[in-house]
């Protein structure tokens, strides 16, 4: 049987900051822990500069620019939305990595990190597109 401490952490586990359908209408979720203790924690394991892009973040998973397919994992996906920076990020490009899972309801994917980046580095396939960015 779980403790209470081992309890709190289950739930604390799958809090989730939000769960939004991507572009496909895949849910795709962004878990509390995620958000906390990698994305946001301090550098260099996360990327605090991304903390006031939450509502950006939400906006890509629906909405990208370009979805290019992972080279490391044939399940994850990179979503990007080009000139998302502002102030001294002006330029760069918003990117969500999310890992797709099939689960008993159907897929679903989770975010296991965002950054932001200076261009397209993704070396992947292309997914999709909004519109032809570059020639795939």
């Amino acid at each position: 049987m779980a403790s209470a401490q081992e309890k709190r952490l289950i739930v604390a586990a799958k809090a989730k900051i939000f769960e939004v359908q991507d572009y496909q209408g895949t849910p795709v979720v962004l878990g509390a822990q995620e958000w906390h203790a990698k994305i946001i924690s301090a550098a260099p394991i996360g990327h605090p500069e991304v903390a006031e892009y939450l509502d950006d973040i939400r906006a890509l998973i629906q909405d990208p620019d370009i979805v290019f397919a992972s080279t490391q994992r044939s399940d994850t996906h990179l979503f990007y939305t080009l000139d998302a920076g502002r102030g001294e990020y002006k330029g760069k490009a918003l990117v969500v990595v999310v890992k797709y899972v099939e689960e008993k309801d159907g897929l679903r994917g989770y975010i296991s990190t965002t950054y932001l980046a200076r261009g397209l580095y993704a070396r992947g396939k292309i997914v999709w597109q909004k519109k032809n960015l570059i020639e795939s």
